[in-house]
């Protein structure tokens, strides 16, 4: 009888595991290793600040998050290791860095809390880095001593390294500003090492982004934040006169990092190992076909820039993506903070979606499906333009329909994948459908605007019709004496299927229809989801 293998220990959780981001949410009195506790950590600290009328400085020209978090319960007992003198400090510096980015801006900047505590977080963080790197140590290793005892039942978590202390991530969820995060850390970073003498310790500072059109943006918003930055690849480079220490940006495309110089590429090697890492999208290349192979030579090429200098690296997603990855505790022992996109829903930040599982029978209603869709658009349209004085405060941006195919266009696949192939090319129809048909496409939205979902064939498995109560708004405007003809005519006049015309990898869409409604009604973007 074959011998049964035994079963090893338990495995930590990526969330579960940011021993960083853990140790320093202790240092304000709240032990995530507490037993019996039945609020999370997150929950504890960020409770005082939720507050929306916090937002914002007081006349003394201090965060409202300062006076809240220091006047909570967190600084009334003797867990605390931070007094209310080092938040202070703390507190005048992030101020300090928020007035340098808003000096030109038309729209200053307001942190939301869990913006300010990210700041928060790292400077704490590098004030003991640069002051004590062998104390720091100490102290997280003592927590890494504590954490392995509390969950023994688990397999332990290594110790850190004296050398692996000079990076940081933040994982925060896309929409959260992780890129006006990255400006103040790095003026965090030009800060302390100012404040203890080490300035003149490094070649230059970083920026490392997934493609050129990123890059391009990223120098855009760093002009808006009076941050010097250029293209290092489109400069040219030379390891002598380009390096300017902490005084500008140089922005390059991870593609353009190899091991040796090319007519496309740059010798990772010349760029030295003396520099201030900010990495845009983190976890690119950590999953995926080729992710071995591209995690290897990422990190080989990461860990030769930043020997002697310091990292920051930002994702929404690195939970997912190092998961089951020879780096996963490594990211776990460098999260600083935690805003991923549970507790960026959880705040009402998030977007609010639907899945519906359509029946077999969907090609029979598909274009019924997508007129209802497009009407769901123009009614929110319609509601932004409506309340656009009174949404102004909240700087919400005007709508966007995006639809996100797996392929656009077909070739020499199975079966099965044919089905999926052409869906980019299956939405171009509809749309093409729509604009050429307009008695078909009239019935159709009178059918969904005074019909049920028996009528239309969109129920769910459960017989529900999945666009019920969902036109309220449209079928005011047509109990104003709105026609469909004049429903139809209008969708056009509003843009519904408008956009911009981008560069490559973007493909104008171009409609044939009257010419008062000519214009550049979409795009199609052919390339990598950046997430």
């Amino acid at each position: 009888m074959a011998k049964r293998k035994t079963k090893g220990p338990k495995q930590h959780k990526f969330r579960d595991k940011l021993l960083l981001n853990q140790w320093l949410m202790s240092l304000f009195g709240i032990d995530p290793l507490r037993e019996g506790t039945k609020k999370r950590p997150f929950h504890n600290l960020t409770e005082p600040l939720k507050d929306l009328r916090l937002e914002g400085l007081d006349k003394d020209n201090l965060h409202n998050f300062y006076h809240a978090l220091t006047s909570s319960n967190l600084f009334w007992d003797d867990t605390t290791a931070l007094s209310k003198e080092q938040l202070l400090v703390y507190e005048e510096n992030i101020v300090h860095h928020t007035q340098a980015i808003n000096a030109k801006r038309h729209r200053p900047i307001v942190w939301k809390y869990y913006q300010w505590l990210s700041l928060l977080f790292v400077e704490v963080y590098l004030d003991r880095y640069f002051s004590d790197r062998d104390a720091l140590l100490a102290t997280l290793n003592e927590y890494v001593d504590r954490f392995n005892t509390r969950w023994s039942e688990y397999a332990d978590i290594d110790y850190f390294n004296k050398d692996e202390l000079n990076k940081l991530s933040l994982q925060n969820a896309t929409g959260s500003g992780k890129t006006l995060l990255m400006h103040v850390n790095y003026l965090q970073y030009s800060h302390y090492s100012k404040k203890y003498g080490k300035e003149k310790d490094l070649s230059r500072v970083i920026l490392i982004s997934p493609n050129e059109r990123l890059s391009e943006q990223h120098i855009a918003e760093f002009s808006e934040s009076s941050i010097g930055a250029s293209n290092f690849s489109k400069e040219g480079h030379n390891l002598f006169s380009q390096a300017q220490g902490l005084a500008r940006v140089d922005v390059l495309e991870i593609t353009k990092l190899g091991d040796k110089e090319g007519p496309n590429t740059i010798a990772t090697r010349s760029l030295g190992d003396q520099n201030l890492l900010l990495v845009d999208e983190g976890h690119r290349g950590l999953s995926g076909k080729n992710a071995k192979a591209d995690e290897n030579a990422w990190f080989k090429n990461r860990a030769m820039l930043c020997e002697k200098g310091f990292t920051f690296e930002y994702s929404a997603t690195f939970d997912q993506a190092v998961s089951g990855t020879g780096h996963e505790d490594d990211y776990a022992k460098t999260v600083v903070f935690d805003y991923s996109y549970r507790w960026f829903y959880e705040d009402g930040f998030g977007k609010d979606y639907q899945i519906l599982n359509l029946p077999k029978s969907f090609g029979e209603t598909k274009a019924v499906y997508l007129t209802a869709c497009l009407l769901k658009f123009y009614q929110q349209l319609g509601i932004y333009e409506d309340k656009s004085q009174a949404l102004n405060p909240f700087n919400i941006e005007k709508p966007l329909w995006v639809f996100v195919g797996s392929t656009v266009t077909g070739g020499k696949l199975g079966k099965d994948e044919q089905i999926v192939a052409t869906d980019v090319a299956q939405i171009i129809a509809f749309i093409a459908d729509f604009l050429s048909n307009k008695e078909k496409a009239c019935k159709r939205m009178e059918e969904i605007l005074t019909g049920n979902g028996q009528d239309t064939g969109l129920l769910d498995s459960n017989g529900i019709d999945i666009f019920e109560g969902s036109f309220t708004w449209l079928a005011k405007t047509l109990n104003a004496g709105v026609t469909y003809d004049e429903l139809y005519k209008s969708i056009l006049k509003q843009r519904v299927l408008s956009a911009s015309l981008l560069e490559n990898p973007f493909m104008g869409l171009i409609l044939s229809i009257p010419k008062q409604f000519e214009r550049i009604y979409g795009f199609v973007h052919s390339g990598t989801v950046i997430i």
